[in-house]
This record gives structure tokens, sequence and C-alpha cells, in this order.
């Protein structure tokens, strides 16, 4: 029984490690940063 709860724990603990960022970026998109300016050019198609 005491095994089950070790692992019921380490899997608790492993969801909420995978859901935090998620919930963290959902909160960042209301404030949304401006925009970065373009640092890259295509140099490819300049004439």
């Amino acid at each position: 029984m005491n095994a089950g709860w070790i692992i019921f724990g380490l899997c608790i603990v492993f969801v909420l490690g995978a859901a935090l960022p998620l919930i963290h970026d959902r909160r960042a998109n209301k404030d949304a940063p401006l925009p970065r300016k373009e640092t890259l050019r295509d140099w490819r198609n300049e004439k």
C-alpha cells in the first residue's frame, strides 16, 4: 500500500509539472507583449 501512494504522488507531481507551463502561457497571452522587431532579412529575394 505504501508503494502505491508513492507512485500516486509521483504521478501527481508529473501531471502538475506538465500543466504549470501551459497555465502560465495562457495567462501570458492575455498581457501580450509588443511584437518583436524582425532581425533576420531574406537576402535571397533582394534585388
